[in-house]
């Protein structure tokens, strides 16, 4: 099973999820309506167990074959998570992996979502081999939405996906960014 490094940016240590990490997901991210809204997997209101459950899944698997979720730190406080999910994951791009984030709503606005994202695609990048990576991201959510366009994801389609938290479907933007404009931004800066 493929260990996952810990990634070191200006401010943020992004490393891999722990056991004791769940009680601190469910509380920043999983009973707060303003996170779990844009994330389609959450419930609403949260189930009790459901961060513990989704924890030890993550640690017990290879996150190569499924999902490399790192938690986002700062000074080591855990502030959110950033994920890539193995190819497979969007029926639109099914070859490409795909990117996933969410940040605290007390540290959103500090950019700490872009710095962990960047750091996360230049390893995705190096570490799957891949040419392009993929996201999805609620069409309705412009912050997100910026975030991608920032780092180069062009629309590539647009998909339906059941929000657990919203109880219905969701129009869904799919983008891709490819390697080379990934680091053709790294290089411009």
């Amino acid at each position: 099973m493929t260990l996952l490094p810990e990634l070191k940016t200006r401010r943020l240590v992004l490393r891999p999820l722990r056991d004791e990490d769940a009680a601190v997901i469910a509380e920043l991210g999983g009973k707060d309506f303003e996170i779990v809204r844009w994330l389609t997997g959450a419930s609403w209101p949260y189930v009790e167990g459901e961060a513990e459950t989704f924890v030890s899944k993550i640690i017990g698997s290879d996150p190569m074959q499924t999902e490399a979720v790192f938690a986002i730190t700062l000074g080591g406080v855990f502030i959110g998570a950033v994920a890539i999910e193995a190819a497979g994951d969007l029926e639109d791009l099914p070859d490409l992996p795909t990117l996933g984030y969410w940040v605290g709503r007390a540290f959103q606005g500090h950019g700490y979502a872009s710095e962990a994202v960047e750091a996360v695609l230049a390893w995705a990048f190096e570490t799957y081999g891949t040419e392009a990576i993929a996201a999805r991201v609620f069409e309705e959510n412009t912050r997100s939405r910026g975030l991608l366009r920032k780092f180069g994801f062009k629309p590539y389609a647009m998909t339906e996906k059941y929000a657990k938290a919203l109880d219905r479907k969701v129009a869904n933007v799919v983008v891709c960014l490819q390697r080379s404009d990934f680091e053709a931004l790294r290089v411009g800066g």
